[in-house]
């Protein structure tokens, strides 16, 4: 019954912000208020507000028996090139990009600059872009918590863009960023 409650307040919550919209786009409404919702983090100021009225329970955990290996690609990469306004990793192996964090997916799919395209807007003000993915695990706009896997790099190679308040970050810092936000 939880799951299905959740849903209906997310459904009724989509619908009032297209139908608040839909009035400001007719005249009805005077006072501009889609304004206020149009980027990345107003949207992962949104999912924190209505997770906080939901009060979502992150204690469940299922644990479960194997071998967990954990790889971090971004550790892993054997070359890494500037291109256009992030970079170009090389991979010897085809490797599964895991969320960095907790943050809402604000784009998936195909840039003429990175081909089949990932940004996730991360909690913490983040912005990450991976680029020349070979397969989406998750779609747009839906919230992420840290391991998650978000796509699967098929191809041994993968651009990156990280912005930080807003900047792109250049190159020479994303070695630093890495260990920064590392699992």
């Amino acid at each position: 019954m939880r799951g299905k409650t959740k849903w209906m307040l997310a459904i009724v919550f989509t619908i009032s912000i297209l139908g608040v919209a839909k009035l400001e786009q007719l005249g009805v409404m005077e006072r501009p208020v889609t304004q206020y919702i149009s980027t990345g983090q107003d949207f992962v100021a949104m999912k924190k507000w209505v997770a906080s009225m939901i009060d979502s329970e992150e204690s469940g955990m299922i644990q479960v028996s194997g071998d967990v290996e954990g790889v971090d690609p971004f550790a892993a990469y054997e070359s890494m090139q500037p291109y256009k306004s992030g970079v170009i990793l090389s991979y010897p192996e085809a490797l599964p990009i895991a969320a960095r964090g907790s943050g809402l997916i604000v784009f998936t799919g195909f840039t003429r600059q990175s081909g089949k395209t990932l940004t996730v807007q991360y909690d913490n003000g983040d912005e990450v872009t991976y680029g020349f993915v070979g397969s989406f695990a998750k779609l747009p706009y839906t919230a992420v918590n840290k391991g998650d896997t978000l796509a699967v790099m098929e191809e041994g190679t993968m651009y990156l863009k990280v912005k930080r308040d807003g900047l792109v970050l250049d190159s020479t810092l994303l070695p630093a960023f890495f260990s920064e936000v590392s699992p």
